[in-house]
C-alpha cells in the first residue's frame, strides 16, 4: 500500500516537472522584426556584440556574405561599397577588391553548408529579429535556409 502511494506521488511529481519544462521550451517571439533586401542599408539602433566583434551605432552598413580562406562571414561594409543584388563577385577582381577594402566588420558564420564559392562576396538579404537583449540576423537570400547570426545588444 505504501509502495503504491509513493509510486503515485513520484509519477505526479514527474508529470508536473515535465509539463513545466515543456511550457518553458516554447520559442521566444521577437519584439520587432524588420526585413532588409539585398543592397538595402542596415542602421543599428544599439551596439551589437558577437564574440569579440562590436558593431557600433551612428553609421549604416551594407550587408554581404564573404567566403575566403579563413571561412564564411557576415560582412558589414560602407554603404558606398555596392555590388548589385544577386551578383557574386570574385575577390580577385577590381570590384571585389574595392568592396573588400570597405568592410568594417567580419562576423563568422557557423554553417555546415557551402554558401558561396571560395574567394567571393555577395550582398545578402536579412531578417533582423529583435528579442531585446539579443538580435538575430536570419540570412534569407542564401541557398541554405535558417542561417542565423546572433548578437548581444549593448545599450
Amino acid at each position: 500500500m505504501i509502495m503504491r502511494y509513493i509510486a503515485g506521488l513520484l509519477i505526479l511529481v514527474l508529470t508536473v516537472a515535465v509539463s513545466g519544462i515543456a511550457a518553458e521550451a516554447k520559442p521566444a517571439k521577437p519584439l520587432k522584426v524588420k526585413t532588409y533586401a539585398q543592397g538595402q542599408f542596415f542602421c543599428p539602433s544599439s551596439v551589437l556584440v558577437a564574440g569579440g566583434i562590436v558593431i557600433r551605432t551612428g553609421r549604416c552598413y551594407s550587408l554581404y556574405v564573404i567566403r575566403d580562406g579563413r571561412g564564411t562571414f557576415l560582412a558589414f561594409a560602407q554603404p558606398q561599397a555596392s555590388i548589385p543584388p544577386g551578383q557574386i563577385v570574385r575577390l580577385s577582381t577590381p570590384a571585389g577588391a574595392k568592396t573588400k577594402g570597405r568592410i568594417f566588420y567580419l562576423v563568422p558564420i557557423q554553417t555546415m553548408a557551402i554558401l558561396l564559392p571560395m574567394n567571393t562576396i555577395t550582398p545578402v538579404a536579412v531578417r533582423v529579429e529583435d528579442f531585446g537583449p539579443q538580435t538575430a540576423f536570419v540570412l534569407t537570400s542564401v541557398t541554405t535556409p535558417n542561417i542565423v547570426v546572433v548578437f548581444q545588444v549593448r545599450l
